[in-house]
């Protein structure tokens, strides 16, 4: 039977091994894959990848499409760009969980081109309860914002304590013991010690400091130490979202030694840029904040040995406009078209990673992890055929005028990487070729996750 595409004579590359060899697609699936394109099915759409390396499409584990202003169509261009071809989005709705989600999938459907999964934030004891019907929506997870309380609430959405973080893990870990691959993921961060620290810093005659030197990585580390703990109480899988502090690995391997179903995620931005560069103080404010050096290099040892599992973008735009005034600017930046290229910039040419550990933490990883895997994130007949051509050899200077983002600035402008996507494909389409997006809006989907016993 005629495939619809092949893709010829390329270094395919998966989490566990690397050949040389082409791939069938049919109906949106890998149905082939051979080392030689002789004994595929005939097509018309034969793209020749030689010289090019072939990955699975990336799953960005961590997405906010609409958290200061909703654009579903060019951050999702921007993922497709980047070679994420599912990316999972963070709900925000503090009633009604279940039906916010289904106005969101509709909305979405409408304008995204790449595939969408989602996670919903945790606020009250009603959306607890709520968590059973949120998986069986095909969430396989909940997130809890712990420093987004007080006067670092979140616009328009309440905040959460202890308590409701207590009966949140309790609730995922007694669906966790019925056999649900379900899982509960942690933003960790003291905000009461921060807000002294703020207290503190505002007494200063010289205001020249940093984000990170306010919001120090103390806050971190108790806020992780104190989930941990938690966690282990009530038997709860716990996902520690963008880990940027340097002890993090070891505190994660530890946890893994004790018992404790842990998994652990960074972010690019946290394994190559710092708090005291130019960008730093203002386009660069996150939270949690950007470290040190000493940090970036202990997350990439994570990341090498395991103890780090994932890699995601935390793509969270926002516009200048909303960063004009250090203590008032919005926490967040355009982060999903750059992931890719850092990995492969800054990890792979530079000896940090091979390319089956990117696959690994960048795509298989999440896939799994998130109840995605063997339709996202793998290479294997039957699973969706996204894939990105990519060029270890290709330089790109960064410029924000060439990036998709709605975003208007970019923290790694004038940053040349060796290494770029050149091609995406989502369920056998292609959407992206030379940095133009091919897709029309609406061509993604809502992808529900596998997590039920």
């Amino acid at each position: 039977m005629e495939a619809d595409t092949i893709i010829k004579d390329a270094t395919i590359v998966t989490h566990d091994r690397t050949f040389c060899g082409s791939i069938a697609i049919r109906d949106g699936k890998i149905s082939a894959i051979a080392e030689d394109a002789q004994a595929l099915p005939h097509s018309k759409n034969v793209v020749d990848a030689s010289g090019r390396h072939l990955i699975p499409g990336l799953v960005d584990a961590h997405m906010h499409l609409n958290l200061y202003e909703p654009n579903a169509k060019t951050e999702s261009e921007s993922s497709a760009a980047g070679g994420v071809t599912t990316i999972i989005h963070l709900l925000l709705a503090p009633d009604g969980l279940v039906k916010a989600a289904e106005k969101f999938v509709e909305e979405y459907e409408k304008s995204g081109v790449v595939d969408l999964n989602m996670t919903a934030a945790i606020f009250s004891e009603s959306d607890v309860e709520s968590i059973p019907d949120v998986v069986k929506f095909g969430m396989p997870a909940v997130k809890f914002l712990l420093p987004y309380r007080g006067t670092e609430s979140l616009e328009g959405l309440p905040g959460i304590d202890d308590g409701i973080l207590y009966l949140g893990l309790k609730k995922v870990g007694e669906m966790a013991a019925k056999g649900y691959r379900v899982f509960a993921r942690v933003h960790t961060e003291n905000v009461e010690i921060f807000e002294r620290r703020k207290h503190e810093f505002l007494k200063l005659k010289n205001q020249d400091f940093q984000w990170g030197d306010v919001r120090d990585k103390i806050c971190e580390l108790d806020s992780l130490a104190h989930c941990i703990h938690l966690a282990k109480l009530t038997n709860c899988p716990l996902y520690v979202v963008h880990m940027t502090v340097g002890e993090g690995p070891e505190m994660i391997a530890k946890a893994r030694g004790e018992g404790i179903n842990i998994t652990a995620e960074t972010c690019p931005q946290y394994l190559v840029l710092t708090k005291n560069e130019a960008y730093g103080r203002m386009l660069g404010k996150v939270n949690p904040p950007l470290r040190e050096k000493w940090d970036n290099e202990r997350l990439w040892e994570g990341l090498a040995n395991g103890s780090v599992s994932v890699v995601g973008s935390d793509h969270a735009p926002a516009k200048k406009v909303l960063k004009k005034e250090f203590w008032t600017a919005h926490p967040g930046m355009s982060s999903v078209e750059t992931m890719l290229p850092v990995m492969l910039s800054e990890g792979v040419n530079k000896g940090r990673l091979s390319l089956e550990r990117v696959v690994e933490t960048c795509c298989y990883n999440p896939a799994k992890i998130y109840g995605l895997a063997p339709r996202k994130g793998c290479i294997s007949v039957g699973s969706d055929a996204d894939l990105v051509l990519v060029d270890l050899k290709k330089k790109v200077k960064v410029k924000n005028e060439n990036l998709h983002s709605d975003v208007d600035y970019s923290v790694f402008e004038g940053w040349e990487m060796t290494g770029w996507p050149i091609a995406t494909w989502l369920r056998g389409e292609m959407i992206m070729k030379d940095n133009k997006i091919l897709a029309k809006p609406g061509f993604g989907r809502w992808i529900p996750s596998d997590v039920a016993p």
